[in-house]
C-alpha cells in the first residue's frame, strides 16, 4: 500500500485475488467525510450555499450547535438539502435527482477509480 494517496485511487491487483481499492474520502488528498466529497457535487453557482453555510457559522458561533466542529461538513450538507424542492433527500437520491451534479471533477475522479476496480471499462456516469 502507497504511504501518500495516489490521486486517482488505489487499486491492487494480486494473481488469483480479487482487486482491492481504497478512496479516502474526499478526494485522496484532503482530510474530510463523505459530506465533504457532497459538498463539491452542489452547483457552483447554488444560490442557497451560501445561506446554508452562513446559518451553520451563525449557529457556531453562538454556541447553538449540538454537534461537534469536526461534523461541521455534515451540518452544511444537510441544511443545504433541507432547503431543497424534496426537504430532507437523501444525498443518494439528491444524486439521482440531479439536485447535485455527478458531473464535478471530483465525481469523475471516483468513477473512474471505481471503474478501474471493478473493470467496468466502457460503464459511463
Amino acid at each position: 500500500m502507497p504511504t501518500v494517496p495516489p490521486p486517482d485511487g488505489w487499486v491492487y491487483t494480486q494473481p488469483d485475488k480479487p482487486q482491492i481499492g481504497v478512496w479516502l474520502m474526499p478526494d485522496n488528498q484532503l482530510p474530510g467525510m463523505l459530506e465533504d466529497f457532497v459538498a463539491h457535487l452542489i452547483p457552483s453557482d447554488d444560490s442557497l450555499r451560501p445561506k446554508a453555510e452562513a446559518i451553520v457559522q451563525e449557529i457556531e458561533q453562538l454556541k447553538l450547535n449540538r454537534y461537534t466542529p469536526i461534523h461541521h461538513p455534515k451540518a452544511l450538507i444537510h441544511t443545504w438539502l433541507a432547503w431543497q424542492e424534496k426537504p430532507g433527500m437523501p444525498m443518494g437520491q439528491a444524486i439521482t435527482a440531479k439536485v447535485l451534479s455527478y458531473n464535478a471533477e471530483i465525481a469523475t475522479k471516483f468513477f473512474e477509480w471505481l471503474k478501474r476496480l471493478f473493470e467496468l471499462a466502457n460503464a459511463s456516469a
